[in-house]
């Protein structure tokens, strides 16, 4: 698996997601799983204006 950086705070976020995932589950779930299905469910959802504002929050710094 590739190795990229995610800052803490979107790694909380991921954290609070996993514990709800197994809550709801009932069941242990590795953190690769959960960070796989919320990418994947992001990719459903990202639409090229989310990359346009991205770019101008950057352009900004």
């Amino acid at each position: 698996m590739p190795t990229k950086h995610i800052p803490d705070s979107t790694w909380r976020k991921v954290e609070k997601e996993h514990v709800k995932a197994v809550i709801a589950t009932k069941q242990s779930l590795k953190d690769s799983d959960i960070l796989n299905i919320l990418i994947l469910k992001g990719l459903e959802a990202i639409e090229e204006e989310d990359y346009i504002r991205l770019s101008e929050r950057k352009d900004r710094k």
